[in-house]
């Protein structure tokens, strides 16, 4: 019996993990390589690649993922409320990591994917900025460290605004601004490093993402 590439491709997510908890003596660097080869082999053989398979076969791998990714999230929210309401403890970091991190690539995605390049860098960078000012008014309030806290990220609101207009040269400015961020805000080093890669996905990701697909796919849609 011929077995279904969803089937196989959950059999060898198994054997992934299995290999990695029996891994046991060798060097964190050397499984974070082999995990990222053994997760992104498949996914480049689907996106870079044409393959043979039906759209029967699409359907059922996209609903696979589709509804484990929700379980996935669902069963960790419990966790976490479990930890904040049962034990009236802050959930930690790497919990809220896991939590965030893959909706925020669900999000990149799913906003590029049906807006376009121009559009939806200017939706993220909105986004994110908004985000950030969020943050900062839970953390400090109504205060001069708020204004201080937002004005590095002003550039972002005016890149969003010029985006349309200008967005080679935005795409551009993402980038720099990207740089910028992670070269003044090296004191996110000395943080926990679930709390730095959060930080990471929540502010220079997505601009790195908006200037990468700015600077690649702008052309494109103009060809188009």
């Amino acid at each position: 019996m011929k077995i279904n590439r969803s089937i196989f491709k959950s059999l060898y997510l198994f054997a992934v993990v299995f290999l990695i908890m029996i891994a046991r003596g060798l060097p964190v660097w050397l499984l974070s390589v082999i995990i990222i080869i053994a997760l992104a082999a498949p996914l480049f053989r689907e996106n870079m690649r044409k393959t043979d398979l039906d759209e029967r076969q699409v359907y059922i791998g996209h609903l696979s993922s589709h509804l484990s990714f929700f379980v996935f999230i669902a069963l960790l929210l419990f966790v976490m409320l479990e930890a904040y309401v049962a034990k009236g403890k802050n959930p930690e970091p790497q919990l809220y990591l896991l939590l965030i991190v893959p909706l925020v690539i669900k999000l990149l995605i799913s906003v590029f994917m049906n807006y376009g390049a121009v559009r939806a860098a200017s939706l993220i960078a909105y986004f994110f900025a908004g985000v950030w000012l969020l943050f900062v008014l839970l953390s400090h309030g109504i205060s001069i460290e708020t204004l201080i806290g937002v004005l590095p990220f002003l550039p972002i609101i005016a890149l969003a605004w010029y985006t349309p207009r200008f967005p080679l040269l935005c795409g551009i400015g993402f980038l720099l601004f990207t740089a910028g961020l992670l070269f003044f805000f090296r004191g996110w080093l000395k943080l926990d490093i679930y709390v730095r890669l959060l930080m990471y996905a929540l502010i220079p990701l997505p601009l790195l993402f908006s200037g990468i697909a700015l600077l690649t796919g702008y052309e494109k849609e103009e060809e188009s």
